[in-house]
């Protein structure tokens, strides 16, 4: 095989492997809508943490609900 038809060949399995790549990430989050953040918890005591993973509300009796950036709280 020449080094042309190599060049071809490779070309067109590294596009094929990208768009295939591009296409499953575009699939993570549905056209029109936005990915919510974390932005702290709510505790079962009634304060408010900025912890946004494990531990949070350790001391407070563990997380009442997630706080996200658009102003929602999700139960854990």
């Amino acid at each position: 095989m020449s080094g042309m038809k190599k060049l071809k060949l490779f070309s067109s399995v590294f596009l094929f492997t990208a768009s295939m790549f591009l296409g499953m990430i575009a699939q993570d989050a549905p056209a029109g809508t936005t990915q919510r953040h974390r932005v702290g918890a709510m505790c079962n005591d009634g304060t408010q943490s900025s912890a946004t993973g494990s531990g949070a509300c350790s001391h407070h009796g563990g997380v009442s609900c997630w706080l996200y950036d658009d102003g929602t709280c999700t139960n854990p």
